[in-house]
């Protein structure tokens, strides 16, 4: 979903929400608006929080001898770069069962955590293919 498309969903809830507020308020419940407008004020705000969050990127990439890790929302934040003869790729345990895997490159006493906001299964995923590409490019 687009921000353009989000905001016309969130116009449509507030816009309902509304309406049922005024139509509580005529028929002598004037609580019932604000709430509808701090109903409307909460979806908009979980809205911002879920696009926000859907907006970050992690690129990997070879680029002759180096393992480049760039990252960012919009535009580039953050760029790492690793001699890829020296990435060990490590798929660590969960502390406990509420806590995600953690995919980590190391090298040269650096780590650089991956995939935040990937699940298990796509962190696994990813390790695998990460581990093929390191071999075929030795």
């Amino acid at each position: 979903m687009t921000w353009p498309e989000a905001r016309q969903l969130i116009i449509c809830v507030t816009l309902i929400s509304a309406a049922i507020g005024s139509f509580f308020f005529v028929l002598g419940a004037p609580y019932v608006l604000p709430f509808s407008g701090l109903e409307a004020l909460a979806v908009a705000g979980a809205f911002y929080v879920v696009m926000r969050s859907g907006e970050r990127r992690e690129i990997v990439r070879f680029e002759g001898h180096d393992l480049i890790v760039e990252r960012g929302r919009r535009e580039l934040e953050e760029r790492v770069q690793f001699n890829r003869f020296w990435v060990r790729v490590e798929l660590r345990a969960p502390v406990n069962r509420f806590h995600p895997q953690r995919l980590l490159i190391v090298a040269q006493g650096r780590s650089l955590e991956l995939g935040q906001f990937l699940t298990d299964d796509e962190r696994e995923s990813f390790a695998t293919k990460l581990i093929n590409a390191l071999k075929k490019k030795r």
